[in-house]
């Protein structure tokens, strides 16, 4: 099935508009659609796993929990992710409950080719759209 990212321009900050078969792989490629803005993740290698769990009172707030996580987790594990998986997502009586995994490694700047920081998730823009084979994400990261 197809999937993928664009990068749309926006005023001091980057619109990622991301597209999957299905809403979780959609994440995934959001995940790597941020992390591309970060570095190239091809020089990252997938060594160590980090387990992933967030939750939102709706899917946008979701996405933003799941991008905001996962970016929080460079500085906290002193590490750079390049593959994603988002493993389980599930409607509850309270939101959603998104758990996934980071794989990465320590950062190395002598081997990681970094890009651009990214301060933040942002709701600006943010659009979901499922359709019944694809789903499109768009939001905006705060460079």
């Amino acid at each position: 099935m197809e999937r993928g990212f664009n990068y749309h321009d926006h005023t001091a900050d980057i619109t990622i508009e991301c597209w999957a078969p299905d809403l979780i792989e959609a994440f995934e490629q959001a995940a790597l659609a941020t992390f591309e803005v970060i570095l190239d993740t091809s020089t990252v290698k997938p060594l160590d796993t980090v387990e992933v769990k967030v939750t939102g009172t709706d899917i946008e707030e979701l996405l933003v929990e799941w991008i905001g996580k996962l970016i929080s987790m460079i500085d906290i594990n002193d590490q750079f992710y390049s593959k994603f998986h988002a493993d389980h997502l599930e409607a509850t009586l309270d939101g959603y409950v998104l758990e996934g995994r980071a794989l990465g490694e320590t950062i190395d700047h002598e081997k990681h080719d970094t890009r651009t920081e990214v301060k933040a998730m942002t709701y600006a823009d943010m659009k979901i759209l499922q359709e019944p084979n694809r789903t499109t994400l768009w939001f905006t990261l705060d460079l």
